[in-house]
């Protein structure tokens, strides 16, 4: 049921060790045949240092353009460029003409392409296939960084020869460029998998061959683009789709979408959450509000694992869980997984619990969804002592937006909130599901989405907030509340002193 490191052949070698061979993989033209061997790969130049000997692809942009970083990344030490075609205005024509008679002269290759995106994913590609490594696939609409860190984690990490696409670099760029900067020496491989349209899952699939895929919900998250949830199911589908007879499905099993992707695979399915229906099943997730952890326990095989989570939120169980199952397939030890669970950590902005002049602030502003945004006012309601919200916008849930925020707003006035800040006019909806729920008008307080609304916001809180109150703080990447997180840690650090 489970495939031993023992049988996985490790990472190692060079990508290329000629311009030549580097431009047969990539289908680029060949201006400069260098001579120096290729491993790795970045599309930034200030990335380079870090890994020397690395292509680095040089990609036209609006605000930023590669190309004009040619030379830089020969000074940091890449072995080979990557030039996309595209407008050269004469800045760029003095670039690319200096970086090819520099890389000339110190036996870097360089390479010519009309479609950058396309040839990096033929070098991944052609780079996996020399490697039969354990890959896991995540996919969802909501958690997948989150149950990809856990997964990671649980694993054994690094020490386990384990590595993960880092941060969210989960697109055609990000996935790519992952794979290719696999650590020597890697066994396993954790591949988080996002989507705006439909295909693109079933890309990312084609180069990293997963065997394992997780898929942790199904929410309106990119409907703006994506279309309907028919069309992100049929998308994020796309994984369990990709996955061989031999491999296994692991589905969320309290989401109804997600539980009906088991149609459409033919590896075998396991299904992960608090449903008595799970083969993974979630038996409890209690809080610890004075440590800001979650204790999880997972029934597994007949058996109780028990987690201490150090994660603040109920929801995070199920990527507890996901990674237990992923660990048992893998033939790690559940219990030694479970221990190495207790020392997670996600980056910022994601659930951070942090206590600033004795008031607790959820800081969720990494990201939002309708699910995530009612998991996150879970973990507020059962909170001691007062509560607040400071929500702003969920973007891209196209037709589904204006429902969406009603609803979480309604949600809202159900959390036993002494107040409501609203950031922003396109999270109007909250503020409005909230007042129509039954919440005082006096309670809710809208706000521009801004550096004058932040302060605002923080100023009205520092003056409300005493010690043992907690604050969420939650919405999409575009509202920037990381900012308003900055105003009120600052104003509540000076109301301390």
């Amino acid at each position: 049921m489970s495939v031993a490191a023992d049988h996985l052949s490790r990472v190692s070698g060079h990508l290329a060790t000629t311009g030549a061979e580097l431009a047969s993989i990539a289908g680029a033209d060949l201006l400069v045949d260098g001579s120096l061997s290729v491993r790795g790969a970045s599309v930034d130049s200030r990335n380079l240092a870090e890994r020397p000997g690395a292509l680095f692809l040089a990609l036209p942009g609006v605000h930023t353009d590669g190309r004009l970083f040619l030379n830089a990344a020969i000074n940091a030490g890449a072995h080979a460029l990557i030039i996309e075609d595209g407008l050269e205005v004469e800045t760029v024509c003095r670039e690319i003409q200096s970086a090819h008679a520099r890389a000339t002269e110190l036996g870097v290759s360089v390479l010519r392409t009309a479609d950058g995106p396309r040839a990096l994913a033929r070098l991944a590609a052609h780079w996996r296939a020399r490697f039969d490594i354990e890959v896991v696939g995540v996919t969802g609409s909501v958690g997948k960084t989150t149950t990809k860190e856990a997964i990671r984690v649980a694993l054994g990490g690094e020490p386990a020869h384990v590595a993960a696409t880092p941060g969210n670099a989960n697109n055609e760029i990000g996935l790519p460029l992952a794979l290719l900067n696999m650590p020597e020496h890697t066994e396993r491989f954790v591949a988080e998998m996002g989507m705006y349209v439909g295909g693109e899952i079933r890309s990312l699939c084609t180069l990293a061959k997963p065997r394992i895929g997780v898929v942790t919900a199904i929410d309106a998250v990119h409907a703006e683009r994506a279309g309907d949830l028919d069309a992100i199911e049929a998308a994020k589908g796309e994984l369990v789709e990709e996955l061989p007879s031999d491999g296994y499905a692991l589905l969320a099993a309290d989401d109804p979408r997600v539980v009906r992707l088991r149609g459409r695979t033919a590896a075998r399915v396991i299904l992960v959450g608090s449903a008595s229906t799970s083969d993974i099943r979630i038996v409890s997730a209690e809080l610890d509000h004075v440590n800001a952890r979650t204790e999880v326990t997972l029934a597994v095989a007949g058996e109780k694992i028990a987690i201490d989570l150090p994660l603040y939120g109920t929801h995070f169980a199920r990527a507890a869980a996901f990674a237990i199952g992923v660990a048992q397939l893998c033939g790690v030890d559940v219990h030694l997984a479970s221990a190495r669970l207790s020392a997670l950590e996600l980056p910022g902005g994601r659930s951070s619990l942090h206590t600033v002049g004795g008031v607790r602030l959820i800081d969720d502003s990494y990201n939002a969804a309708p699910s995530s945004m009612r998991a996150a006012l879970a973990t507020l309601a059962t909170t001691r002592g007062a509560r607040f919200a400071a929500l702003g916008a969920m973007g891209e849930l196209g037709s589904y937006s204006a429902e969406a925020h009603l609803a979480i707003g309604r949600t809202a006035a159900e959390s036993g909130l002494s107040a409501l800040l609203v950031f922003g006019s396109e999270a109007d909806g909250i503020a409005e599901g909230a007042r129509g729920a039954g919440m005082s008008v006096d309670q809710i307080v809208r706000l521009s989405a801004d550096a004058h609304g932040f302060a605002a916001g923080a100023g009205l809180l520092a003056d409300r907030v005493r010690t043992g109150d907690t604050v969420l703080i939650k919405a999409s990447r575009s509202v920037a509340l990381e900012r308003f997180v900055a105003a009120l840690r600052e104003r509540l650090e000076g109301a301390r002193e």
